[in-house]
């Protein structure tokens, strides 16, 4: 048993303060204050041997009201009685108790504490970390920006600390004061490579704090950081400015002003009427923060890379980058491209460019930065270490979840080794390399699984499908012969020239059609040959064709049915359209809720943007590219086989005057 300085063993510390800890463990301020009163050797001892905790650390810990006046006040008291070294004192794990005050978040106790023992501040724990660092870990943003103005004494903003305090600032999502951080402090995470290598490497693991979706762009004004806007702040302090430019003359100085002031006034009630609507709607709010924190995210990536010189670091910082590209955060590529543009020819350990990682792991927004590189080298000759180009690992299967369906995976799939196909040269798709196998081969043996599990669906999509629809045909056909209100002696309806019977006729009509049309859709899908390239377009196109004529077929089935009741109960009651208007849109609309999202992926997926958005720049970099792609091919491509290159890229055609100008003159001298 150790025994302290007053003669008396820790286990001895441990049973006479246990009743000071249980009080102090309920809250009990009255009980602990008296405690104190008795015994005052209390506030000085070790109370809690096994954890050498003091009084003040046992306090602050389990405090629960921390809006409490009684317990700041108590906290006071207590630490006016002892000496600066007492609240000094740290636990086993070598923290104070202002150092558990900054992980609680408890500001109120951790002025007190500052108040009687200001170095306490700058007293580290066993992990090296400061009661600061502890806050912005938290994400304690009150008392981080407290103690960021009391801390003293020790430089906090250089080195491993400064960079682990953006950090920890970045992990708890507070981005707004880790952006006016690095601003107000130019040096922070930026000051040597080790700290640029932690602030991006925090900021690339983190895909969520760069999520920008379609809604947000629909529902949110849009915020530009072009030094208009402000995005340093809360949602609640964002200042929007606005400069209106006018060409107007000087001598419509008049009108240039009221245009002007027309425009603040008109801007400021904008946003006046904006906050109002997302204090009504805290979705709408929730949304405006997320983008906020989105641009600010973006703010502070093109701060560092601006500080980065590329070709030094490259080693140290292309980790960040290569996590980015991977897990698809284009804005963090993007903002290296355009800071250094020269990121294409940066290889990871396994030889490959940030554009091969994109399409190793289908992140089509980041290989849709392709277009931002300069094309100053080779982009898609590159090889890796397994001896295959950019092409086999299109050709790869890649699990992904952002599609529904082995189908629609498929279809996805082939987009993907469209695109690349379209950009790698023709010379390049014969490459045999470390499986001894074509490209196409490889795409062909590695979904052999994947088009069955599509056929499988489409199949039995289409099975269920062209059973309703051939219910349908038989009671749509059915109705054409028995109308509602019989026929005469010569087969002519009674109700020819009622208004209801001419709808049941119209729609009657227009649901045997369409259903029809949906049956024979779905017997293409049935009797399909099921090759690779059918599921690109032909089969989803089939079941889009399908499915509308399928919902038209329903909702004209309904029409037909309520104009029938109608003309059957009208004469009892005129009113009667109105509840078989409400009921006939039961099942139409659940129909419509059931199979719409499936029709709206399979629409979006055939005919939506692709792969690759701008077409205008594949052509031109196609064009562009036909020269160093062949130069740079090893063998050195001439004759038949030059001839044969160009020929086969349609695009190429145009630049073969500026290839064979560099090719000619090596040739002749070869």
């Amino acid at each position: 048993m150790t025994i302290n300085s007053d003669g008396q063993g820790e286990d001895d510390y441990y049973v006479r303060y246990w009743p000071l800890y249980r009080m102090i463990e309920k809250n009990d301020w009255r009980g602990v204050e008296d405690f104190v009163t008795n015994d005052p050797d209390a506030l000085t001892a070790k109370t809690f041997a096994p954890c050498s905790k003091t009084i003040f650390h046992a306090i602050v810990e389990l405090w629960v009201d921390v809006e409490s006046d009684d317990v700041t006040c108590l906290l006071d008291k207590l630490a006016s009685k002892v000496d600066p070294q007492t609240l000094a004192r740290q636990d086993v794990l070598g923290c104070t108790a202002l150092f558990h005050c900054a992980g609680k978040g408890n500001l109120r106790a951790l002025k007190v504490l500052v108040k009687y023992n200001p170095d306490l501040t700058t007293i580290r724990s066993k992990e090296n970390d400061l009661p600061v660092q502890m806050a912005a870990y938290k994400g304690h943003k009150d008392t981080f920006q407290y103690l960021l103005e009391v801390t003293h004494g020790v430089d906090i903003y250089s080195g491993k600390d400064g960079a682990n305090m953006l950090s920890f600032l970045i992990d708890a999502t507070l981005y707004d004061v880790a952006l006016d951080l690095l601003k107000l402090r130019p040096t922070i995470g930026r000051d040597n490579i080790d700290s640029r290598r932690i602030v991006l490497n925090t900021l690339a693991e983190k895909p969520y704090a760069f999520a920008s979706t379609p809604v947000e762009e629909e529902l949110v004004p849009s915020i530009q950081t072009n030094g208009n806007q402000n995005v340093d702040g809360d949602m609640e302090n964002l200042i929007v400015t606005s400069k209106i430019h006018s060409k107007t003359s000087t001598r419509f100085g008049s009108a240039k002003k009221i245009t002007t002031t027309f425009g603040a006034t008109w801007h400021k009630s904008y946003w006046m009427l904006w906050n109002a609507l997302m204090r009504l709607a805290p979705s709408i709010k929730a949304i405006h923060e997320q983008k906020l924190a989105h641009m600010q995210t973006v703010e502070i990536v093109r701060i560092i890379c601006k500080e980065v010189i590329w070709t030094r670091h490259r080693r140290e910082l292309k980790g960040a980058l290569f996590t980015a590209a991977r897990l698809g955060i284009h804005e963090f590529v993007n903002e290296f491209i355009m800071a250094h543009n020269m990121t294409a020819d940066v290889l990871n350990e396994d030889r490959r460019n940030i554009f091969d990682v994109a399409v190793l792991h289908r992140r089509e927004k980041v290989f849709n930065l392709i277009h931002r590189v300069n094309f100053t080298i080779n982009l898609f000759s590159t090889e890796g270490n397994s001896g295959n180009n950019i092409l086999h690992l299109a050709a790869e299967l890649v699990p992904s979840s952002e599609v529904a369906g082995a189908a629609l995976q498929m279809q996805r799939e082939l987009q993907w080794f469209k695109a690349v196909e379209k950009l790698i040269h023709p010379h390049r798709l014969g490459d045999e390399k470390s499986s001894n196998k074509t490209p196409r081969e490889v795409f062909t043996e590695e979904h052999k699984e994947l088009v069955k599990d599509g056929e499988k669906w489409m199949k039995e999509t289409a099975s269920s499908c062209s059973v309703v629809a051939a219910l349908i045909i038989t009671v749509v056909f059915a109705a054409a012969f028995t109308v509602p209100g019989g026929s005469d002696s010569r087969g002519i309806p009674n109700l020819l020239h009622e208004k209801s019977f001419m709808i049941f006729a119209i729609s009657d009509m227009l649901a045997l059609f369409s259903s029809i049309t949906s049956v024979l859709m779905f017997l293409g899908i049935l009797t399909s040959r099921y090759a690779e390239d059918d599921f690109l377009v032909s089969l989803p196109r089939k079941l889009i064709i399908g499915l509308v004529a399928l919902f038209f077929s329903i909702a004209s089935m309904m029409v037909s049915f309520g104009a029938t009741v109608h003309i059957s109960l009208s004469h009892k009651w005129n009113l009667i359209f109105i509840p078989i208007a409400l009921v006939g849109c039961v099942p139409v609309t659940l129909f419509a809720l059931l199979q719409f999202p499936l029709l709206l992926d399979i629409y979006s997926s055939t005919y939506g943007r692709g792969i690759i958005i701008d077409s205008s720049w594949r052509e031109l970099a196609s064009c562009d590219l036909v020269a160093k792609v062949i130069i740079n091919t090893q063998p050195f491509v001439t004759g038949n086989n030059f001839s044969a290159s160009v020929s086969r890229c349609r695009h190429c055609r145009t630049a073969s005057i500026s290839i064979v100008a560099a090719i000619l003159p090596q040739s002749l001298f070869k």
